[in-house]
């Protein structure tokens, strides 16, 4: 899944707001994300907020465009209030364990991809972030071990994992 498809799917994971203006906001940012104006997606994200500072779809959204700009402590943020809306929002869980990871928080963010594992079993991408802050970490046998129960959880992707496996068993050799 690309970057865009991943934005996509989380801001499709809440209905529409009640505040017209928002929803055009929320269209905004999607638009700047397709054409990867993350910047002004940034932008867009904050105006959006400063209407509806809980509404889920712009913490998920604004989550992503920071992960993507290297912002990590203020995706850490996003997710934080992302799930003081929502706690059991696995897409949430994954960006925050994602960010921890990359702030060197590695153990802080291993928890909080299991937690969007257990909250979504069936959903590839946790194990596969999992995967990647692992390697990332210098821990390319616990990786393996992401993608070996990746591989159990969603044998539909089990091609992708594979894939996923041989690049950390090249890059363990390094």
């Amino acid at each position: 899944m690309t970057g865009d498809q991943a934005a996509g799917r989380a801001a499709s994971t809440v209905a529409a707001s009640a505040d017209p203006a928002v929803d055009a906001i929320i269209q905004q940012v999607r638009v700047a994300i397709t054409e990867h104006t993350l910047g002004d997606a940034r932008d867009r994200i904050n105006q959006g907020l400063a209407l509806a500072p809980d509404n889920l779809t712009l913490l998920d959204l604004g989550g992503f465009v920071c992960f993507f700009l290297g912002d990590y402590v203020t995706t850490e943020s996003y997710c934080r209030r992302a799930l003081a809306v929502k706690p059991d929002h696995a897409y949430a869980c994954k960006g925050l364990g994602l960010a921890l990871a990359r702030q060197g928080r590695v153990d802080e963010g291993v928890q909080s991809l299991e937690r969007s594992i257990a909250l979504a079993p069936q959903w590839v991408d946790s194990y596969w972030d999992l995967a990647v802050a692992l390697l990332e970490a210098g821990r390319p046998d616990e990786a393996l071990q992401a993608v070996e129960r990746a591989e159990k959880a969603v044998p539909g992707e089990a091609q992708r994992l594979r894939a996923l496996a041989q690049t950390i068993r090249t890059r363990s050799r390094r």
